[in-house]
C-alpha cells in the first residue's frame, strides 16, 4: 500500500483509446478527484513539456508531456504526468479518415494471426500458421497489385473517346504507357514511405510495382498476351457457351478486351486459389476441433477460429473497398455492353437514312468495341461478400443491443452480469457465421456461371450492387465514432504485435532504411514511457508511483513493469502501483495471444515491488474486462455500471481508487466492489486486499 502522509508521490498517466488529446487525461482525473473526493486541491494550471526521442531519428521527433500538480490537506503531495503516445497509431480525425484507417487495418490485420498462432511444434498450427501467411500476403500483395494495375488499364479503355485508338494508338501502345506511369509511381511512393520509417504500405506498393514492370515487360516483347492464352478459361454456363464468341487474341492484337479479360481472368483465378487455403485452414479447424474432444483442450480453438475469421473479414473488406472504388468502371461496362447491342440497329436506322450519321443517337453507339465477360462474375463476388457483410453488421448491431439490454437488468447484480455479457470483439458465435457464410460464398462461385441464365439471379445481383456499393461508402458515416473506437484499437493492436520481417517487401529496402527500421512500434512507446520516467521520476525521490492506464494504455504499463524488474532503475526508490480500468489484458490478450496467457509464470520484479492492482472495468465495456491474475499476483476487480469504454478517467469510481491507493483506507472505503473480497482483517487497508503474493 502506498501511503504518502508527509510524502510525495507521482501518477503516471497513460491514455488509451477514446481520450487522446494532450493534458486531458492527467485534468480529468484529477479535477474528478478534487471534485468528489475530500481534502484534494490541484494546480490551476498545467506545466507543458516537450522530449525528444534521441533513439529514433535525427533530427530526433519531440512529444508532448503534461504535468500537473495535486496535494491532500493530510500532508500528501501529488504530481501526474501523462505519457502521450496516441500520435503514433492514431489516424486524422473525421469521418472519412475513419474510412482511410479502416482501410489501413485491412493492410496489416495479418499481424495479428502472426501473433495468435505463435511457433509450436503442434503440426496443426504450424501448417495453419503457414496458410494464412500465405493467405494475407496474396491479399495485400500481388493479388492488389493486380487487381489496380488491371483495373487502371480497364478504365482507361472503357473511358477514353474511341477515336483515340483509331487514330492515335493501339491497346498496346497504351499498356506500355499506362504500366510505366504506375510502375514509376509505385519506386516513388516505395521511396517515400521508406525515408518515412512506414511499413503499412510497404508489400502493396513494392508488389504494385513488380506487377506494372511484368506487364510493360510482357506487352513490349509482345509476349503477354501467349502466355494469357495458356491461363485455364473460367467455366460458363451452357447456354452463354453457346453463344460466346471467341475473341482472337492473337499477339499483334489490337482489341483491348484481350488484354483486360486475360488478366482479370487472373485475378479471378488468385481468389478462387485464396478461397482454397481458407478452406484448408478449415479442415485444420474442423480437425482441432476433433481433437479437443477427445483430449478435453479447448484452449486452441477461439485462437484458430479467431485467426481464420480475421483473414476472412480482410478479404470481404478488401473486395469491398475495391469494387466500391470502381464501381464507376463497372457502370461504364455495363453503358457499354448496352450500347453495343443497340448499336446494329442505329445501323440499320442510319443506311436507311432514317438516322443522321452526325446524330447524338449515332454517336451515343461509338462506344470501345470490348467485350467483358468477366463483369457478371466480378459483381456476383462483391455482391456476395457485400451482403454477407452486411449481415455481419446487422448480426453485430443485434449483438450490441443483447448487451446493452442485459447490462440494463442485471445492474442490481454486475458480477454476475459481467461473467454473462456476451462478447463483442471476437464473439464465437459473430466467427462461426463469418466462416460458414464465406464457405457459401465460396461455393457459390463455382456455381455462378449456371446461375447466368436465371433472370431472377440476374436481375438480384444488379440490385444488389447499387446498394451494397452505397452501403460501403456510407457505413462508416452513420457509425462515426463507434467504428472509429474500433478501428482505433484495431490499430492499436496491430501496432502492438506489428513485426516488421513479415512484410515481404522489407527484405528489399535499401539498408539505408532498413537500419532507420531496428524499433518496433510497440518499442517506441515503450521507448517514450522510459524517457518520461528518466526525466520526471528517476531522480526525484518520490516514495511512491502509481501508473493510472486506461484500454491500450494497461498493456503498455504492464509490459514495462514485466520486462524492467526487479531494479526498475527508472523508478528511483518509488514503489509502484497500478490503477487500470478498461484494460483489454483479460478479455483479450490473455486470452488470445499466448505472451500474456495468465498460466505464464509471473516476472520476480512485479512480484516483489508491486503494490497493488486494482482493475476497474464496466459492465457494457466492449473492450475492456476482468484480469485474470497470473501465478503468484493478486488482482482486485471491481465492475462498474453502464457507460462504454471510454469516459473512465472523468469516473467518481476511478478517483475513489486512486484516492484509497494514496490515503491508505481500508476495503470498505471504495463503494463499487461488487466483487466480495477475499477473508481479511476488518483494518486490512485496500492495497493489502487487492494483491498479495502467493
Amino acid at each position: 500500500m502506498l501511503l504518502y502522509v508527509d510524502d510525495k508521490g507521482v501518477e503516471v498517466v497513460v491514455h488509451g483509446v477514446g481520450e487522446t488529446e494532450p493534458g486531458y487525461c492527467v485534468n480529468a482525473v484529477l479535477d474528478t478527484l478534487a471534485a468528489t473526493r475530500p481534502g484534494y486541491s490541484v494546480s490551476p494550471a498545467n506545466e507543458y513539456n516537450r522530449v525528444s526521442e534521441p533513439e529514433v531519428a535525427n533530427p530526433p521527433p519531440v512529444f508532448p508531456v503534461i504535468r500537473r500538480g495535486a496535494a491532500h490537506n493530510s500532508g500528501i503531495e501529488i504530481e501526474a504526468v501523462e505519457l502521450h503516445w496516441a500520435d503514433l497509431t492514431e489516424g486524422q480525425p473525421g469521418r472519412v479518415n475513419t474510412l482511410l484507417q479502416l482501410f489501413r487495418v485491412i493492410f496489416e490485420s495479418h499481424h495479428l494471426v502472426d501473433a495468435m498462432l505463435n511457433r509450436t511444434r503442434d503440426a496443426i498450427s504450424w501448417a495453419l500458421r503457414k496458410i494464412l501467411w500465405i493467405a494475407g500476403w496474396l491479399i495485400r500483395g500481388p493479388s492488389a497489385a493486380l487487381t489496380i494495375v488491371t483495373s487502371a488499364i480497364c478504365a482507361l479503355f472503357l473511358f477514353e473517346p474511341p477515336s483515340v485508338m483509331a487514330t492515335v494508338m493501339d491497346a498496346r501502345q497504351q499498356i506500355l504507357i499506362v504500366t510505366g506511369v504506375i510502375f514509376v509511381g509505385a519506386l516513388y511512393v516505395f521511396y517515400r514511405i521508406s525515408r518515412q520509417q512506414d511499413y503499412s504500405w510497404y508489400d502493396t506498393v513494392f508488389w504494385l510495382a513488380v506487377s506494372a514492370l511484368v506487364v510493360f515487360a510482357l506487352t513490349f516483347n509482345n509476349s503477354l498476351l501467349d502466355l494469357l492464352r495458356h491461363v485455364p478459361e473460367l467455366k460458363v454456363g451452357p447456354q452463354k457457351a453457346a453463344s460466346q464468341q471467341t475473341l482472337e487474341c492473337a499477339a499483334g492484337a489490337a482489341n483491348p478486351a484481350c488484354y483486360i479479360d486475360g488478366l482479370y481472368k487472373i485475378i479471378i483465378w488468385g481468389w478462387r486459389f485464396w478461397g482454397g487455403l481458407i478452406v484448408f485452414a478449415t479442415v485444420l479447424l474442423a480437425l482441432s476441433w476433433v481433437r479437443a474432444r477427445f483430449t478435453g483442450d479447448r484452449s486452441r480453438l477461439s485462437t484458430i477460429s479467431t485467426s481464420i475469421a480475421i483473414l476472412i473479414m480482410q478479404f470481404m473488406l478488401w473486395t469491398t473497398v475495391v469494387v466500391s472504388a470502381i464501381y464507376p468502371m463497372l457502370n461504364r461496362a455495363e453503358t457499354i455492353t448496352t450500347m453495343k447491342e443497340a448499336r446494329p440497329i442505329i445501323q440499320n436506322a442510319i443506311a436507311a437514312k432514317q438516322i443522321a450519321p452526325d446524330s447524338p443517337v449515332a454517336k451515343l453507339v461509338q462506344v470501345p468495341d470490348i467485350e467483358l465477360d468477366w463483369i457478371g462474375r466480378f459483381k456476383f463476388i462483391y455482391a456476395s461478400t457485400a451482403v454477407t457483410v452486411l449481415m455481419l453488421i446487422i448480426a453485430g448491431m443485434m449483438l450490441i443491443e443483447i448487451r446493452q439490454m442485459k447490462a440494463r437488468r442485471g445492474l442490481n447484480d454486475l458480477e454476475q452480469t459481467a461473467r454473462n455479457m456476451p462478447r463483442l470483439l471476437f464473439n464465437p458465435v459473430l466467427v462461426g457465421l463469418m466462416i460458414m457464410a464465406f464457405l457459401i460464398v465460396f461455393a457459390l462461385v463455382f456455381v455462378q456461371p449456371y446461375l447466368d441464365n436465371n433472370r431472377v439471379f440476374v436481375n438480384l445481383r444488379g440490385y444488389i450492387l447499387p446498394v451494397a456499393a452505397g452501403v460501403a461508402l456510407v457505413l462508416p458515416f452513420f457509425f462515426g465514432r463507434r467504428v472509429a473506437n474500433v478501428a482505433n484499437f484495431a490499430r492499436d493492436l496491430i501496432d502492438h504485435h506489428y513485426q516488421p520481417r513479415q512484410e515481404t517487401a522489407a527484405y528489399f529496402v535499401p539498408s539505408v532504411f532498413r537500419m532507420r527500421h531496428r524499433r518496433l512500434r510497440r518499442e517506441r512507446i515503450q521507448g517514450r514511457l522510459n524517457l518520461v520516467l528518466e526525466h520526471f521520476v528517476q531522480n526525484q525521490g518520490y516514495d511512491g508511483i502509481i501508473f493510472l492506464a486506461h484500454s491500450q494504455g494497461s498493456v503498455i504499463v504492464y509490459d514495462y513493469l514485466r520486462d524492467n524488474g526487479p531494479q526498475y532503475t527508472r523508478l528511483g526508490d518509488a514503489a509502484p502501483a497500478l490503477l487500470t480500468f478498461g484494460s483489454p489484458l483479460g478479455s483479450i490478450y490473455q486470452k488470445y495471444f499466448s505472451e500474456y496467457a495468465a498460466s505464464n509464470p509471473v516476472p520476480m520484479g512485479i512480484a516483489s515491488r508491486l503494490k497493488c492492482w486494482i482493475n476497474l472495468y464496466r459492465v457494457d465495456d466492449y473492450i475492456g474486462g476482468r484480469v485474470s491474475a497470473p501465478p503468484g499476483l493478486r488482482v482486485d476487480n471491481h465492475v462498474m455500471g453502464m457507460g462504454g469504454h471510454t469516459g473512465y478517467w472523468t469516473e467518481p469510481d476511478v478517483a475513489e481508487a486512486l484516492d484509497a491507493i494514496l490515503t491508505g483506507k481500508v476495503a470498505d472505503a471504495t463503494k463499487p466492489p461488487p466483487l466480495p473480497p477475499p477473508p481479511m482483517t476488518p483494518s486490512a487497508p485496500y492495497a493489502v486486499r487487492a494483491m498479495r503474493r502467493v
